[in-house]
């Protein structure tokens, strides 16, 4: 090998210089009597390309500390010294109060503004029975009364002629002409929905580490009842009052009316099969639609049915506003009617219509007055998983009040929700209903779950619940947060939502 300058410093050989490093043994330092002692044979390497080396790596180590270590740390350092100031916090709290802030001059607004129309309706009102009341005074004074004595006077004291004289006044119609009376506004005030959810979307939220801090997630769905029915049905619709609900089925005549365990509390036979039911949400009576006839009928107190009109196709579902419009869905479309049958126009002045193919589920939210429709669009669940119809996409069809088209949810893909993923690549709905805050719950047959659906946008939020067992049909939430799921083995579970 050539010379090289010794680097003083080896303990085995005193007075010996380094200069070779031996890669055999872990870059080991050598002098020339190393070498001949113990290393013979081994792979040696130059002293100062190996010094070189080891200066660019120490090199690349001070850079590495100096322009990312140090920095993150001292950024670690500030950070943490801002995350310990109360004044950082402080200003969220602000934000909030002044939001919250916000919200409640909106709602006094709205207060005084209702107030303010009341009271302007009430002065209305009070000079209109002002004006009715002087005219009927005087119509009272100046006609009645002095017809009043008049005949009073000929039936005591008055002559042949003056009685006959009377009487042909009083046939001919000349008697009495009352004053025109204008009429009075007609007020009354219909609260609207109060909605925790949605006042909770409207103050905010906090982010923790990019999830919503506010939302915790149940681990197990809390079943509060179970039961299993002793009859089919595919239509599950709560009632207003009690924890009760009235349970349907397409091909039956009987709709039931069942509380938290299964136990009927009514059966009313309708003579013909009903396709849908729904419960009228001011009323609390119950609306179905019948495929025979094309009838749409309400069931009156004690349980005679009334048809209250025909449509022009076969109807598969329906339901009733908080509006009191009956909407229709039918093959081919749906439509929107009053209760009497008179077809709701659209601002073109044609009617309020959506475009299906076959909707056989629909729901109308009380609190926005969104509509939300399942189409099937004419293929059955086992021929859509077979991949016969390729051609078909089932769907939840979600519209305005006037049936105006908000979005079509065709699929629900793969979202990570808290820590889970739901994914597929079916979707194929069978019912739908509103919750609190207006979003749209699925009951989807492939996850076997019921979804939660952004009433917006139509995107995936969350999975409310999945079956362990028969897959989920029909659902109704109740205004006290219970959710009624049916199950195609005829089991129906009420489950605690949040």
């Amino acid at each position: 090998m050539a010379a090289q300058t010794p680097v003083p410093g080896c303990t085995r050989h005193p007075g010996m210089g380094f200069v070779y490093v031996c890669k055999s043994c872990e870059d080991q330092l050598l002098c020339m009597e190393c070498v001949t002692d113990s290393h013979n044979g081994h792979t040696l390497g130059k002293l100062t390309d190996y010094v070189a080396g080891q200066k660019r790596e120490i090199q690349q180590y001070a850079d590495k500390l100096s322009k990312t270590d140090i920095p993150k740390t001292e950024g670690d350092i500030k950070e943490s010294g801002q995350h310990a100031e109360r004044g950082r916090y402080q200003k969220m709290i602000e934000g909030i109060r002044r939001q919250g802030k916000q919200m409640k001059d909106d709602i006094d607004n709205a207060i005084d503004m209702l107030v303010r129309m009341c009271t302007e309706l009430e002065e209305r009102n009070a000079d209109i029975s002002e004006k009715n009341k002087i005219a009927c005074t005087k119509y009272l004074r100046e006609d009645l009364k002095p017809k009043l004595d008049r005949c009073k006077e000929v039936l005591t004291s008055g002559t042949t002629v003056d009685v006959t004289t009377l009487a042909r006044e009083i046939r001919n119609g000349v008697a009495t002409i009352p004053p025109n009376l204008s009429d009075l506004q007609k007020v009354e005030f219909k609260p609207g929905t109060i909605s925790t959810e949605l006042l909770e979307r409207m103050l905010g939220k906090l982010l923790v580490d990019g999830v919503d801090a506010s939302y915790k997630p149940i681990p197990k769905c809390v079943v509060l009842y179970e039961f299993e029915a002793p009859f089919p049905y595919h239509t599950c619709q709560t009632c207003l009052t009690g924890d009760e609900a009235w349970l349907s089925f397409w091909d039956s005549e009987t709709i039931y009316r069942v509380d938290l365990k299964g136990k009927v509390n009514e059966k009313i036979e309708c003579q013909d099969k009903v396709s849908s039911i729904s419960v009228s949400p001011t009323t609390g009576r119950v609306w179905l639609c019948v495929r025979s006839d094309r009838s749409i009928r309400e069931i009156m107190t004690g349980g005679d049915s009334v048809t209250r009109f025909n449509v022009d196709s076969t109807p598969g579902s329906l339901c009733i506003t908080s509006d009191d419009m009956v909407v229709v869905g039918m093959s081919g479309g749906i439509q929107l009617y009053t209760t009497d049958g008179r077809a709701v126009s659209a601002g073109a002045g044609g009617p309020c219509r959506q475009v299906a193919a076959t909707p056989h589920h629909i729901r109308s939210c009380t609190l926005t007055g969104d509509v939300a429709a399942v189409d099937h669009d004419g293929v059955s669940f086992d021929d859509y998983m077979a991949g016969k119809e390729p051609g078909k996409q089932p769907s939840v069809i979600v519209m305005d009040k006037h049936l105006n088209l908000k979005f079509c949810c065709k699929a629900i893909g793969t979202r990570k929700t808290h820590g889970s993923d739901i994914q597929s690549s079916k979707f194929y709905p069978f019912d739908v209903c509103f919750d609190g805050a207006g979003d749209v719950l699925v009951t989807e047959y492939v996850t076997k779950s019921v979804l939660l659906i952004d009433r917006n946008t139509g995107h995936y939020m969350r999975t409310v619940y999945t079956s362990d067992g028969g897959t989920p049909m029909c659902i109704g939430l109740h205004h006290d947060r219970t959710l009624w799921v049916g199950h195609r083995n005829r089991t129906a579970k009420v489950i605690q939502y949040k």
